[in-house]
């Protein structure tokens, strides 16, 4: 009764002249009412959480971020305008994808209730998502500002502090992280300017990778940004480009958003109810199937099966993965990325054999430890990245409970709709890897002596991993329901501690991929200083690549995934 005459007084109220911040007040008043009240023991947990998260696993992230970049940073005054122009490209390149993202998410959200309820008022646009489209333009400019301050700190700890570029470097990093915070936001507008703002910043991408950061350095933000991240001696000025036009960029902000269309609100707010309710249910990979445009261009495709029954099963792999051009094609992108960041990781860990004589302060273990990093994050990249090649694999999966209506068993369907995720990351990987070094080599970072068998060594392990990611696909994809028992309560002194099991039986995936890219990084890191022979380590990674199908197959004979 009392929501109904809050409701009745919010449309009096809103028929009323100058009464915007009456009626925002009114209808936020009732939807805090309806929201879910955190208890103190809930919130203690939710801190205590936090806090354990950033002991445990951001502390020494950045610590070995800070020792790698004390070694690997160019000396001041010492950066060329190809590693100039790479960084920009890279940066650049980014921003681009974030304006594509915003075809999915964006700054300027809200809840649906708050869609239907606030949207609906004649209460300007842009003050009903300022609060949410705010937080997103800090959040933006704290990360860019924080990882800018990591390069500050490693340039300090190697005796280049300068206070200019202490001040001017965080002001630039956060106007990138700014102007990354408002590509979604750009993206949310429609169709037509994505691509167009895509299409402008992949064109200044080629530029600066054809070495034109030297030139485009006054007017281009992320040219600016690059030369103050990489030569320490910049000039401390070029940081006002990326300042002004993230200043421009957070003005124009709430007129953007005040352009953006209720329907595609609603639609975005409605999609990430649905895959949040679904992930929270245990159930990831529906969650994330939500995401993504529908089939349009590829429905017109068609097959005719040629060969066996199992040239069929790849066929028509090959044909879902051309009917849905723009995620094949940004998993294409993502493996690439991942090849590159398997070539960065036995670069760092081919340094080893220069560290035969450990240091007593533990300063030789500094290769193992960015290999393992390097590692890690492109096996989580192509693990992630390689889903939009999987979805026959994972249809195939959740089959495996019924009648089969093909001559195959489930484990034999399984094995033949891997065949050609294998085939693309395995190709995509090597390919990566292969541009990693030609990009080391052309910095002028190479390995030295022994390249070809190195080189070799690198494209075999490299295809490993691509091999590796797919298997844990088919792991992710025979993971099932979460079991009951994993919901039971399990009571603490702060709280229920039930959601940590939740969330590590629905980020096992992501988990796994991590210490076994770390694992296979360090093995073939020593395999690359001569620590122990190349075929020892192509036995690990192969009894590695076993253990994962091994797991694949007990998930596929076990009811449930």
């Amino acid at each position: 009764m009392g929501e109904a005459r809050t409701g009745a007084a919010v449309s009096v109220t809103t028929s009323a002249p100058g009464s915007t911040r009456a009626t925002l007040r009114a209808i936020r008043g009732v939807l805090r009412r309806r929201a879910d009240r955190v208890d103190a023991g809930e919130m203690a947990f939710r801190v205590y959480a936090a806090i354990m998260l950033v002991i445990i696993v951001v502390a020494p992230v950045v610590r070995v971020a800070l020792l790698w970049l004390q070694h690997e940073l160019p000396q001041s005054a010492a950066a060329g305008d190809g590693t100039v122009g790479l960084v920009a490209a890279a940066l650049t390149a980014v921003t681009a994808l974030l304006v594509l993202a915003g075809a999915q998410f964006g700054p300027a959200r809200a809840d649906l209730p708050q869609v239907d309820l606030l949207l609906t008022a004649p209460v300007p646009r842009w003050r009903l998502l300022g609060g949410p489209l705010a937080r997103g333009l800090v959040l933006g400019a704290f990360a860019g500002a924080v990882a800018a301050g990591i390069v500050v700190a490693a340039r300090a700890m190697r005796a280049e502090f300068d206070p200019g570029l202490a001040v001017a470097l965080p002001l630039a990093g956060a106007a990138v992280g700014l102007l990354a915070a408002v590509a979604p936001l750009l993206g949310q507008l429609g169709r037509r300017t994505r691509a167009g703002a895509a299409a402008v910043l992949a064109a200044l991408v080629c530029a600066q990778l054809l070495g034109a950061a030297a030139w485009s350095a006054p007017i281009d933000p992320w040219s600016c940004a690059a030369r103050l991240l990489v030569d320490g001696a910049a000039s401390p000025l070029l940081a006002l480009a990326p300042m002004g036009c993230a200043i421009a960029a957070a003005a124009c902000a709430p007129l953007l958003a005040s352009r953006l269309r209720w329907e595609d609100l609603r639609a975005q707010a409605l999609r990430w109810d649905t895959v949040q309710t679904l992930v929270v249910a245990g159930d990831p990979s529906a969650g994330l199937a939500r995401l993504g445009s529908p089939v349009r261009w590829g429905r017109r495709l068609r097959l005719q099966p040629r060969g066996g029954f199992t040239a069929s099963i790849v066929q028509r792999d090959l044909l879902g993965i051309a009917r849905t051009p723009g995620r094949s094609l940004v998993g294409l992108g993502g493996v690439l990325g991942a090849g590159s960041m398997w070539a960065a990781a036995l670069g760092s860990g081919g340094a080893v054999d220069r560290f035969a004589a450990v240091s007593p302060t533990g300063d030789g273990l500094l290769p193992f430890g960015s290999a393992a990093l390097w590692g890690a994050a492109a096996l989580l990249l192509a693990y992630l990245s390689s889903s939009a090649w999987c979805r026959g694999l994972a249809a195939a999966a959740q089959a495996t409970g019924s009648p089969s209506l093909l001559p195959a068993s489930p484990a034999g369907l399984m094995a033949r709709h891997l065949f050609a995720p294998v085939g693309l990351a395995v190709i995509a990987m090597v390919a990566g890897a292969i541009g990693g070094e030609a990009i080391r080599s052309l910095l002028g970072s190479g390995a030295g002596g022994g390249a070809g068998d190195g080189t070799a060594w690198a494209v075999l392990s490299a295809a490993l991993v691509g091999c590796a990611a797919v298997a844990l696909r088919a792991v992710a994809a025979l993971k099932g329901t979460i079991p009951m028992r994993l919901l039971a309560p399990v009571p603490t002194p702060v709280g229920d501690a039930s959601g940590i099991n939740v969330l590590l039986w629905t980020l096992d995936g992501p988990i796994a991929s991590v210490f076994v890219g770390a694992g296979l990084a360090l093995v073939w890191a020593l395999a690359q200083g001569g620590g122990i022979p190349p075929i020892t380590a192509l036995v690990v990674s192969g009894v590695g690549l076993a253990a994962v199908l091994l797991w694949a197959r007990v998930r596929l004979g076990r009811p449930g995934g």
